[in-house]
């Protein structure tokens, strides 16, 4: 049987078009701007990667002039920071404009289905004109001949160890609305228990601050299924490298991970003003410094997350891999790019180039194993 095809659109790292292909579906290209993402996408990708702007292809020739195939899906996650409730929600940003250049390549390539992915502030989000975006939305892709289908979804209910709920939007050429993919995880006696941190990450070489490389080898056996599909068709582990924490951070960490606070920690151990001459710090840092809990499913994987996650058993901050694999990556999918990122005024400033980090291409990815999930379903509808 002839496979079915797709174009991943906003692709970033790969996480949606990897579920795709991992469901059997064929990738006519990846399209992302990013020039970071890009090399991971061709570290781990054989099918054409298109580095540029989505606002470089418009008319139905300069689409044509890169894709010479009709793909029977076309996803997407066009960028969301715009719409999320963890940072200042611009109505102004740019971004939010993205979501028309994916509706006009569906428009043009006319798909039997398109999803498009973003967070659950979406939903909630009014244009300038006080008018609900995801009501545009709907009526932009019924006056284009699509039926849509609103899914919210919790990654952790589809085997992904984290909790990460998203919105997926889904049109259907065939006019009829598409159900969401059954739950497989929940901790209902009747489903598959969730996937718990220590399930995905304990491992993993142990490895301490300042400690790690880019390659490594493996320093123990498999210890659940889950493992084991993250160790298939993996010689080396990648990417794991620790943050180089100075012993204070270490102290804070400790105590943290020994179930202290992080306002209970003794002012010596508390978060300084940058260049504030040992001044403590005022902000609230409630979204930082979380323990990880080895028996629960992570917290939602951020884009920043470098500073947000602490071990659940070692005195450091979880590396890419780590992260990689709470976003259910397996460990043959390799990030390039540097780990992190200074700002981008002060990278402009000092001559740095400044794309996405390799924890920014993680925290941004669709987790590949919902996506799997969601190609899985939507065979039946295609």
């Amino acid at each position: 049987m002839t496979s079915k095809k797709v174009i991943d659109i906003f692709a970033g790292a790969g996480g949606f078009g990897l579920g795709f292909t991992l469901a059997g579906f064929e990738p006519i290209c990846s399209l992302e701007m990013d020039k970071w993402a890009c090399d991971t996408l061709r570290a781990n990708n054989q099918h054409p990667i298109i580095e540029n702007d989505i606002s470089k292809y418009k008319t139905e020739k300069e689409i044509a002039d890169i894709v010479n195939e009709t793909p029977d899906i076309i996803i997407g996650g066009p960028p969301c920071q715009g719409f999320s409730y963890a940072g200042q929600r611009k109505k102004n940003d740019p971004r939010n404009q993205l979501y028309l250049q994916y509706l006009n390549w569906v428009k043009i390539l006319s798909p039997n289905i398109f999803v498009i992915e973003n967070v659950k502030g979406l939903m909630n989000f009014k244009t300038e004109n006080q008018k609900y975006l995801i009501k545009e939305i709907e009526r932009k892709c019924k006056n284009m001949g699509y039926t849509v289908s609103i899914w919210g979804l919790n990654a952790a209910n589809y085997g992904v160890p984290q909790n990460r709920n998203r919105i997926f939007i889904v049109g259907s050429k065939k006019k009829i609305k598409i159900p969401k993919p059954k739950v497989t995880h929940h901790e209902h006696p009747d489903f598959i228990p969730f996937i718990t941190v220590g399930e995905a990450i304990l491992d993993l070489p142990i490895i301490h601050a300042k400690e790690g490389t880019e390659e490594t080898d493996y320093t123990s056996e498999c210890l659940n299924d889950y493992q084991t599909w993250c160790r298939r068709g993996s010689k080396k582990v990648h990417n794991h490298v620790a943050m180089k924490h100075t012993d204070r951070v270490v102290q804070r960490y400790e105590n943290i991970i020994s179930g202290v606070s992080i306002e209970e920690i003794h002012d010596e151990l508390k978060v300084r003003k940058r260049n504030g001459n040992g001044v403590l710090s005022k902000v609230n840092y409630n979204s930082n410094y979380r323990h990880l809990k080895a028996d629960s499913p992570s917290h939602t994987i951020p884009a920043h997350f470098y500073s947000s996650f602490v071990h659940p058993i070692f005195p450091r901050n979880i590396t890419t891999r780590e992260a990689a694999r709470l976003q259910s990556f397996p460990d043959r999918y390799v990030f390039k790019g540097k780990r992190t990122i200074i700002s981008k005024k002060l990278s402009a400033k000092l001559g740095f180039e400044n794309y996405l980090s390799q924890y920014n291409q993680v925290g941004n990815a669709v987790p590949p194993l919902l996506a799997k999930k969601i190609a899985e379903h939507l065979k039946n509808y295609v």
